[in-house]
C-alpha cells in the first residue's frame, strides 16, 4: 500500500497519448490483450494459521503489523507487533494477538489479546479492542523461524517470521456479560496457536510517514 502511494505520481500517462514501435512510426492505443483469468471460485486462502478455540480447530489466514514499542516493556524486544486473523467462512472468528518481538528466534512475551466469534446479535466478544492496552503477561509467543527478506526498497528491511503460542485465555468483556438474557461464557481458551511466513517491514512507521508527506505535497 505505502509503495503504491509513493509511486501513484510516477505512473499518471497524458490521455490519448500514442506511442512508437520498433520501426520509429507511430501507433494507435489498441487496448491490450485479453487475459484469462481464473473462477474466483477457484481460488483459495493459503492457510497460515491455525489454532484450537474452546478445542474446535480452525484454519485461517493471517497478517502482521510490526511497530516500534514505544512503551519499552522489554529490554531486547524492540517491535511490538500485531497479529491479526479474520474470518467468515467459519463462525466469524476474529483474532488479534499482540506480542513484543525482535528480529531473530526467541520466545516473547504477549502484551494483548482479543477474539470475537457469532452473528449478531448472538456474537461473543473476548479481550480488548485490537488486542487492548499493552501491558506485559505470563504468556509467550514461541519464534522459531525469522528470516531477512533482504531490502524493501525503502529504507528497511522485510522480514518473515513462524512461531507458536501454546495456550492464551482471554475473558470476556464486560458488556457482554451485561446481558443476563445470554448465556455468554466468561473466558475463552486459545490453545496450539501455529502461524507461518508472515511478513513485515522493520520500518513501517518510516514508509508511513514519507508516504504521507507526499500525498501532502501533491
Amino acid at each position: 500500500m505505502v509503495a503504491a502511494l509513493l509511486s501513484c505520481n510516477n505512473s499518471k500517462k497524458e490521455p490519448g497519448k500514442t506511442t512508437e514501435n520498433k520501426t520509429g512510426t507511430e501507433s494507435t492505443n489498441n487496448p491490450p490483450p485479453a487475459v484469462d483469468y481464473p473462477p474466483a471460485s477457484d481460488y483459495t486462502p493459503i492457510t497460515n494459521i491455525t489454532y484450537l478455540a474452546d478445542g474446535a480447530e480452525i484454519k485461517n489466514t493471517a497478517s502482521i503489523l510490526v511497530s516500534k514499542d514505544k512503551d519499552k516493556l522489554q529490554a531486547g524486544a524492540p517491535f511490538l507487533c500485531m497479529l491479526t486473523s479474520n474470518s467468515a467462512k467459519n463462525n466469524n472468528e476474529y483474532l488479534t494477538l499482540n506480542f513484543l518481538l525482535d528480529t531473530k528466534p526467541g520466545t516473547y512475551p504477549v502484551v494483548g489479546s482479543s477474539f470475537q466469534r457469532g452473528k449478531s446479535p448472538n456474537d461473543e466478544m473476548y479481550g480488548g479492542i485490537l488486542g487492548g492496552k499493552t501491558k506485559l503477561t505470563e504468556k509467550k509467543v514461541i519464534i522459531t523461524e525469522c528470516r531477512d527478506l533482504g531490502s524493501n526498497n525503502m529504507g528497511g528491511h522485510k522480514w518473515s517470521i513462524s512461531g507458536t503460542c501454546e495456550e492464551v485465555v482471554i475473558p470476556a468483556m464486560g458488556i457482554m456479560l451485561m446481558d443476563k438474557t445470554k448465556n455468554h461464557p466468561k473466558e475463552v481458551k486459545l490453545q496450539k496457536i501455529s502461524f507461518t511466513n508472515l511478513s513485515f517491514d522493520d520500518n513501517w512507521e518510516e514508509m508511513m510517514e514519507k508516504a504521507m508527506d507526499k500525498m501532502k505535497k501533491n
